[in-house]
């Protein structure tokens, strides 16, 4: 495999979003068993790498014509990756996790299948819908994810599951809002109508500040909802940071959307991380945090880059 063709398979994986799936999978796991096996928790971590790295190939490629537009420089549109190559790729990682699923229990069959319908249908047509193409990356990719992570554990999730679900599928649209947002410019270029491009950044910044206010009011149900008010102290220490995150970029998107999605990208691995805290696993909730949060530090984001760079004479994509 050329140097190119490497790199175009890294960028499409994006480790600062190949990082959060698995720790929401685990925690699905984590959160509908007291005490699971350690097994069971790798396995569901395992099932949410590889349905995540399924998606990101699948998103590429169906996104391919309107990059070619609006972003060049990204793998398939820049020949980097070919569009076959990001295919061949999606298939082969949506049939391991719908292995993995299988082993585990196939009733994560049913939240894998739900995803893969949302994400096609956003590719396809949900895109162009404003906010209800958000709702469908939102819940399709966390809320969905954590079912199936609570199913590698559990017959069915558990009715004290719905509150996490619901936060964890708010923020996961409130994300993707944003970067629509930033993404306005090529959206209009591209003739894609999304909430921004309908509407304007005014009534899109208006619908993002109602989702943090649902999302953080939702985390302050979880203690209770989840029965594990000795671990509230911990579950705020991380709260804390993801909310005040969450109002730094309500602020910087109007003048920065670019710098604000950077803002997000902590503040979304912050709140499950707090979560993890209400499992009763208080080491593994801060580790979630401090690993993921140098993933993000150490990793660049080549693919949130509207166009390509030069410098010293080399283009950087």
């Amino acid at each position: 495999m050329t140097t190119a063709r490497l790199s175009g398979h890294l960028e499409t994986l994006r480790p600062y979003d190949l990082v959060v799936t698995p720790v929401v999978t685990a925690l699905g796991a984590a959160l509908a068993d007291p005490a699971p096996a350690v097994g069971r928790l790798l396995g569901a971590a395992a099932l949410g790498l590889t349905a995540c790295a399924g998606a990101l190939y699948t998103a590429d490629y169906l996104t391919r014509h309107e990059d070619g537009r609006t972003k060049p420089h990204r793998p398939v549109p820049s020949g980097r990756l070919r569009a076959a190559t990001a295919r061949r790729c999606a298939v082969l990682l949506w049939l391991g996790a719908f292995v993995l699923a299988t082993l585990a229990n196939w009733r994560c069959l049913l939240f894998l299948g739900l995803a893969v319908l949302a994400q096609d249908a956003y590719g396809r047509r949900l895109k162009s819908r404003g906010l209800w193409g958000d709702l469908a990356v939102g819940f399709s990719g966390w809320s969905c994810p954590l079912l199936a992570g609570a199913c590698c554990t559990a017959t069915w999730p558990p009715a004290q599951l719905a509150v996490p679900a619901l936060l964890l599928g708010v923020q996961g649209t409130f994300g993707n809002l944003l970067l629509a947002v930033d993404d306005r410019p090529h959206d209009l270029r591209a003739g894609c109508r999304t909430l921004p491009v309908r509407h304007g950044p005014c009534r899109a910044r208006t619908v993002l500040t109602a989702l943090a206010v649902t999302e953080y009011a939702a985390a302050l149900l979880l203690p209770g909802r989840l029965g594990q008010r000795a671990t509230a102290p911990v579950f705020l220490l991380l709260v804390l940071p993801a909310a005040a995150t969450a109002a730094a970029v309500l602020v910087t998107v109007r003048r920065r959307p670019d710098r604000a999605v950077e803002l997000h990208m902590y503040e979304r691995v912050l709140l499950p991380a707090a979560v993890w805290a209400l499992t009763g696993r208080t080491a593994v909730a801060v580790a979630v945090a401090a690993v993921s949060a140098g993933v993000l530090r150490l990793t660049s984001r080549p693919m949130l880059r509207p166009e390509p760079y030069e410098e010293g004479g080399a283009v950087r994509a």
